[in-house]
């Protein structure tokens, strides 16, 4: 959704945050390949081979210079990301938390983020349901 706003730097580091928020509950599923597919398109970059992902060490470098609106907004995409698949499991929850705190967002940034992407998820169910 807002993924234009980013850097180059922080776009790449965005889509290896991505794989490893994937990963994160050891479970890589379809529907978050496919986000990052689309995450991909949207930020006008190649198709990222997983192999190739940086080290959490490294984003977390990044994000960390980034501006509060630009952590704001990974925040939420990458809750987008893990809500794809419809689970959001304790070490999904473990991770956000964490890179959330490393790049200077508050517990309080991550709850107003998860209740924001919960009614948009909703909202889009609600559309899909008026379309069907």
């Amino acid at each position: 959704m807002f993924l234009g706003k980013l850097s180059e730097k922080e776009k790449n580091a965005f889509i290896s945050l991505s794989v490893h928020a994937s990963n994160s509950n050891g479970d890589f599923a379809e529907e978050e390949k496919m986000m990052i597919q689309e995450y991909c398109k949207e930020m006008g970059i190649p198709f990222f081979d997983a192999n190739n992902a940086i080290s959490m060490d490294e984003i977390i470098a990044v994000f960390q210079e980034s501006d509060q609106p630009i952590k704001k907004i990974i925040l939420l995409e990458t809750l987008g990301l893990v809500y794809s698949d419809g689970v959001f499991d304790e070490s999904e929850k473990g991770f956000i938390s964490d890179f959330a705190k490393k790049i200077g967002l508050t517990e309080e940034d991550v709850v107003k983020q998860t209740a924001a992407i919960k009614e948009y998820l909703a909202a889009l169910k609600k559309v899909a349901e008026a379309i069907l």
